[in-house]
């Protein structure tokens, strides 16, 4: 199943790694999200995820990104394990006539320190030069997500710089690292 945006070009198509397969966010995945995101710790780690996190939340969020997929402005997919568990989501913002997008990702704290987000990053990385010839990949990460500077920097992402007290995430500024990697940079 893929979806397809108003200019005919296909996006969102399923997507397999090793261990994980990427499929568009339904709505059967709607209560897995608010329970994966009902943990205080994974969505604090999210610049901008509310909580406590609710059902409400999910489906606007789904229709958002399922939106941007119609419009051409992403790809965003739920992420299934070997045992088709939805374990977390992984999508790109695109911006076309940049010939970039950012990536953004997370996974239900049961499956942190697994290798899941390498994997994914990496086959997200493949798609995003490959498949959509794009030129450059942002990501970005509060300073407190070690686990995902971690996973930014395994993949080869350069760091860019921090914004200072860039978000205010329950209360309290978070300053926020960036990072890019451009097609010429990535190897397969």
């Amino acid at each position: 199943m893929s979806i397809v945006n108003t200019n005919g070009l296909a996006r969102c198509h399923v997507l397999q790694s090793e261990r994980l397969t990427l499929q568009v966010i339904q709505e059967k995945d709607l209560s897995t999200i608010v329970d994966l995101l009902s943990d205080y710790e994974t969505v604090w780690m999210l610049t901008y995820a509310p909580w406590p996190y609710t059902i409400q939340e999910a489906m606007c969020w789904v229709n958002l990104v399922n939106n941007m997929c119609i419009m051409g402005k992403g790809c965003f997919w739920g992420i299934h394990d070997k045992e088709d568990a939805f374990i977390g989501t992984v999508g790109l913002s695109i911006f076309p006539e940049h010939e970039k997008a950012e990536l953004h990702y997370w996974l239900g704290k049961a499956y942190w320190g697994q290798g899941y987000g390498t994997e994914i990053t990496h086959r997200i990385m493949n798609y995003a030069f490959q498949s959509l010839k794009l030129n450059r990949l942002e990501v970005n990460h509060m300073t407190c997500n070690i686990r995902s500077q971690r996973i930014i920097e395994k993949c080869g992402f350069k760091f860019e710089g921090m914004l200072r007290s860039y978000v205010k995430r329950f209360g309290q500024f978070e300053d926020v690292k960036f990072y890019s990697k451009l097609r010429k940079e990535h190897k397969i």
